[in-house]
């Protein structure tokens, strides 16, 4: 088993030391594997952050693992995102096939927002983005919600909610 992430900010990669703790097994970015090493391992776990909708990290190794037919792939996915505000489902169909989505398993994990470790394109986004619901006008309460959670660096990731993916692996392996 192995735990690979892909971090900008550092949220994924706590995401992911804290699973490879609980698995007894190594949490490895992305970055500092071949991916010809992944045949060695049965269950592969990858974590990467939610941008517009997108799994960072997701699409250079995305098709070598779903090459592996023999394995157990989780994915996790963090996100300054509430869990009860997003739809793990508009994630599964923005990142994979319905093939693909026959043979993983997937969840979503709250963390938070990281401006000093965030890049400058990044930072650009939110704060377009910031901008655009701080001059609109009569904001559902999840609007407010979020722009009351993107202006300013926080954390919101907690060990608990790796439970439901670390139960999901004891049953599959």
């Amino acid at each position: 088993m192995i735990v690979l992430y892909k971090s900008n900010t550092g949220f994924t990669q706590k995401y992911a030391e804290w699973i490879a703790e609980e698995l007894n097994c190594s949490a490895i970015s992305i970055k500092d594997i071949n991916v010809n090493e992944l045949q060695n391992y049965e269950t592969i776990i990858f974590g990467g952050g939610l941008h517009a909708g997108k799994i960072n990290g997701l699409k250079p190794i995305k098709n070598d693992i779903f090459k592996m037919k023999d394995k157990n792939i989780i994915i996790f996915v963090t996100g300054a995102t509430p869990k009860e505000a997003i739809k793990i489902e508009e994630i599964e169909n923005a990142n994979f096939s319905l093939e693909e989505k026959e043979s993983l398993h997937l969840f979503y994990f709250h963390s938070g927002m990281n401006y000093e470790k965030m890049g400058i394109s990044s930072k650009g986004m939110m704060s377009i983005f910031k901008s655009m619901l701080k001059i609109k006008k009569d904001k559902s309460p999840e609007e407010q919600g979020m722009y009351d959670t993107i202006t300013k660096s926080n954390d919101h990731s907690k060990k608990e909610y790796i439970n439901p993916l670390i139960e999901c692996v004891k049953t599959i392996i």
